[in-house]
């Protein structure tokens, strides 16, 4: 017999130092094996016991051996299986030892009822091979069918009744082998969603019988699972630990991008390619496209149409995180009216900065002349306005203009004060005793203070080897940022910008362009041989008691008797 030889073992020795159920259970083994060896050696059942057993409906020497082989597995059940019917297997000791009586078969169905599904496939198949009168002729045809005969049919009268198919197996069953899972009614679809292997969910996903509003994950028990079909129909509501449980690389990359996470993204991928485009690459726009879906495609090119001429539509204006890639794709070629909006005026601050630390007064002097009285600015941006306007006066030595220009910022920003000390000073000393007026770091192209000074210097250097005023103009900033370095004393240089923040573009990633999450793509095996048959497995044990019968004789015509 070769039906379901493995048992439910779990590890563990006892607390007593008796054997561990692995242990029992290979003992179990060896004594089968030795009473099968026994009942081999035999010369058969003689006709004593043959007649004995018909009061059981098994008939024929060859039926007896198979019997007393159920008899002995279900027995062997009771050490494994935990509680099982006592008064249906003092009827199977019984026949164990030779007295075979008219209830085996009820017996035999009890017990198995009370075991796992599997149990009651290997037994059923026994019954039906062995061709014993224990199956109802409709029991004989749905077992049949279940079990996958090429020749079994059904009529629509032994198809079972909802009643009799409450776990909805046999429906599911007969639904996957038809490849009609699409057609499974609502009902059935409720039932099976507890029990069904995560594979035929799968199919029934695919099939789109189940669908978000279904939402299965709350009909089971494992969390692992109930994180996958969420994955499977709802991704976007998955927390960030279910994401990192599942191991879902592209909604974990999704989710950093959107909180603006510092990650390194794959290579290629969305997340990869837009940052990629927000720090300035714009090559990839044509990849980026090809990575996005057609609704956004449409709103990227938006974007770059708007970069031909700085002109985008108001909610493209009043995305802020938009403004890193909106400013990598448009570089102005002129003044910007800082009035336009927010993202205008960031960008006119930055242009007029960029005029001054390239030594490009006309046009910083040009662009700061467009803010005017442009009062609705934000104060920080105001406040860098003011302070550029006074270093450009005190570069043409204007110092009340400078002075002026200080006024209008607030008192209590510290270099603005310092700054303002330093023009007074100035005042004070004759015109042609006065240091040189400009900031030697602006005049290497860098913020005040800038740590890698040295390295620019060295840059700029070999890049105007052959100009002697550029040289000479070099040299002059250099010395003087060792002179205030060695005297650790940086007052003499006009502060510029007062917050280098107030110039910084948000940091916030362009979530208009991040793709909606889509589904998880199933990690199952489309039909399962596995997941079919366990599904198999549940309709036999669920249409079990439609299936046994009391025995009857071989004509079929009556019941026998004790």
């Amino acid at each position: 017999m070769t039906y379901n030889d493995e048992a439910r073992t779990p590890a563990g020795p006892g607390a007593d130092g008796s054997p561990t159920r692995a242990e029992a259970v290979a003992a179990w083994r060896e004594q089968r094996l030795a009473r099968r060896r026994v009942a081999t050696q035999a010369d058969g059942v003689d006709g004593f016991a043959l007649r004995r057993w018909r009061r059981a409906g098994v008939f024929g020497a060859e039926a007896v051996l198979r019997v007393q082989e159920i008899v002995e597995e279900l027995l062997d059940l009771e050490t494994f299986e935990g509680d099982l019917p006592e008064d249906a297997l003092d009827v199977l000791r019984r026949c164990r030892d030779g007295e075979p009586v008219v209830e085996l078969s009820g017996a035999v169905r009890s017990v198995v009822e009370s075991a796992e599904p599997a149990k009651a496939v290997a037994v059923l198949t026994v019954v039906h091979d062995a061709k014993l009168p224990w199956l109802a002729p409709v029991g004989e045809r749905r077992l049949a069918y279940l079990m996958g005969e090429d020749t079994a049919t059904l009529e629509a009268e032994d198809f079972p009744a909802p009643s009799e198919d409450a776990a909805g197996a046999f429906a599911l069953l007969r639904a996957l082998r038809g490849d009609d899972a699409g057609h499974l009614p609502s009902s059935v679809c409720t039932s099976v969603l507890p029990w069904a292997p995560l594979a035929v969910l799968d199919d029934l996903i695919e099939a789109d019988v189940l669908t978000r509003g279904s939402a299965p994950w709350q009909l089971r028990e494992s969390r692992h699972e109930q994180r996958y079909l969420m994955a499977r129909l709802a991704p976007e509501e998955l927390a960030p630990e279910d994401i990192q449980e599942l191991d879902w690389t592209d909604a974990r990359e999704r989710r950093q991008f959107l909180e603006d996470a510092d990650a390194e993204w794959t290579e290629g991928g969305v997340c990869d390619l837009l940052q990629r485009a927000a720090e300035g690459d714009t090559s990839m726009l044509k990849e980026l496209e090809d990575a996005l879906p057609r609704p956004l495609v449409l709103e990227l090119r938006r974007i770059q149409d708007g970069a031909v001429t700085g002109n985008w539509d108001s909610d493209v204006l009043a995305d802020r995180s938009l403004w890193r890639l909106m400013s990598a794709m448009w570089t102005p070629k002129a003044a910007v009216n800082p009035a336009r909006s927010d993202f205008h005026a960031l960008t006119a601050l930055r242009y007029a900065y960029d005029a001054v630390a390239i030594g490009e007064l006309k046009k910083a002097r040009l662009q700061l002349d467009k803010f005017g009285e442009f009062e609705d600015a934000d104060p920080r941006l105001q406040a860098e306005v003011w302070n550029m306007r006074a270093y450009l006066a005190l570069l043409r030595e204007d110092l009340e203009t400078a002075l002026f220009a200080l006024g209008r910022i607030d008192h209590d920003i510290p270099h603005a004060r310092s700054n303002r000390q330093l023009v007074q000073r100035r005042r004070e000393i004759p015109r042609n005793d006065r240091p040189h007026p400009s900031n030697p770091y602006l005049e290497l192209g860098l913020p005040n203070g800038s740590e890698v000074w040295k390295h620019r210097y060295r840059d700029l250097r070999r890049a105007y080897a052959d100009d002697r005023d550029e040289a000479a103009r070099l040299n002059r900033a250099m010395r003087r940022i060792q002179q205030a370095e060695h005297a650790e004393d940086w007052s003499a240089f006009f502060v510029l910008p007062l917050n280098e923040d107030a110039f910084t573009l948000p940091s916030a990633p362009p979530a208009v362009l991040i793709p909606p999450l889509e589904a998880l793509p199933r990690r199952t095996e489309s039909q399962s041989p596995a997941a079919l048959s366990a599904v198999r497995d549940r309709a036999v044990a669920g249409l079990l008691p439609t299936m046994l019968n009391a025995p009857r004789r071989p004509d079929h015509q009556h019941r026998t008797t004790a």
